[in-house]
């Protein structure tokens, strides 16, 4: 069976295949209002700003970037301990990556129940993924899981992944089209789909990657077979309000995490930034190395697949090392963005 993800707003044809894997991503146009509300607070910021200060101190606020090395003067003690923290988290909830079994049946249409621990174990590597980014974590919804779990039955039934589902497909549901309009699609089972999400190879939206580290994101439902599995993400109530997000995030960030599946890893899919209120349309992104500028090879991407805009670039001539700090520097917008990116080894 190839692997395969499924976002709303692709097409069949833009589905990506690396490595027995393929993904489409889609748009959530129905939340694009919602996530731009949600970010927009008295002063200039939220209360997101706080969050991603405290687990990430060596990253300054959008509106406090100055185009200056944010690496100067930087505590090497606290980027160890922040370092340390982030490795703790990522060994311990990287622990937890068993499916369950699916008690439901295909032939019969029966959607049956994807027990416990895989929806359990499906939010924590979500919530996993958000502490990274330095974004609050998000709940389960039982409504959204269940309807999440009539459209992997739909999935299963087919052999197949799509967001609009034709007629004359088997084990037909209403719940089951709803939520295949709302949800990534994948062709693994739920937990492991979200490393597929997070690298988001050969999806030029980084759609998935983008509606996980969403503002608008949560609560979320989650169902799956044994081979197949929706993620419902459009639609949410999340208020989280960072005024950026970026993948890689700012601060201490796993070697591992981004490089999610053997074949292929965030320097093939790309390196994002995304937000709901910094037009990055006409942006432009530099990365360096200790004042080296290092090669990258930048895109639009699409509005309306978790946010309201965003910006893909990709390592031209070099890749993510170990025990490297990267600086960013998103410039040409109307709030310039600056980070760096500590890339630490966790020892898996």
């Amino acid at each position: 069976m190839v692997e395969m993800l499924l976002a709303r707003g692709e097409t069949r044809g833009a589905r990506a295949r690396r490595g027995g894997t393929t993904i489409l991503a889609a748009v959530g146009i129905v939340t694009l209002g919602l996530a731009v509300s949600n970010c927009d607070a008295p002063g200039g910021h939220s209360d997101a700003d706080a969050f991603q200060a405290a687990l990430h101190p060596d990253a300054l606020p959008s509106d406090a970037n100055t185009g200056t090395d944010a690496a100067a003067g930087a505590d090497t003690a606290g980027l160890d301990e922040a370092a340390s923290a982030v490795c703790e988290r990522w060994i311990a909830d990287r622990a937890f990556l068993t499916e369950g079994r699916w008690s439901g049946r295909a032939s019969t249409c029966e959607a049956g129940e994807w027990p416990s621990p895989g929806p359990e174990n499906t939010l924590r590597q979500v919530n996993l993924h958000r502490f990274l980014a330095g974004l609050p974590p998000v709940e389960l919804d039982a409504r959204k899981s269940a309807d999440a779990q009539a459209c992997a039955l739909m999935m299963d039934a087919n052999d197949d992944i799509l967001h609009e589902i034709p007629t004359s497909w088997d084990c037909r549901s209403a719940a089951g089209v709803d939520a295949a309009g709302l949800s990534n699609l994948a062709t693994t089972p739920g937990v492991a789909s979200i490393a597929l999400y997070m690298v988001d190879n050969g999806v030029e939206t980084l759609g998935h990657r983008r509606w996980i580290l969403s503002n608008s994101l949560g609560p979320i439902g989650v169902g799956s077979t044994n081979a197949f599995s929706c993620l419902h993400v459009i639609g949410g109530e999340g208020s989280a309000g960072a005024a950026w997000t970026a993948w890689p995030p700012p601060g201490p960030v796993p070697l591992a995490a981004l490089h999610g599946v053997w074949w292929a890893g965030v320097d093939e899919a790309g390196w994002s930034v995304q937000s709901d209120r910094i037009d990055l349309r006409q942006a432009t992104v530099t990365v360096t190395v200790d004042g080296e500028e290092m090669p990258v090879s930048q895109w639009t991407l699409a509005r309306g697949y978790g946010s309201e805009f965003g910006l893909g670039f990709t390592p031209v001539g070099w890749h993510t090392t170990e025990g490297v700090t990267y600086h960013v520097e998103v410039s040409g917008a109307r709030e310039p963005i600056a980070y760096d990116v500590a890339v630490v080894g966790c020892g898996d």
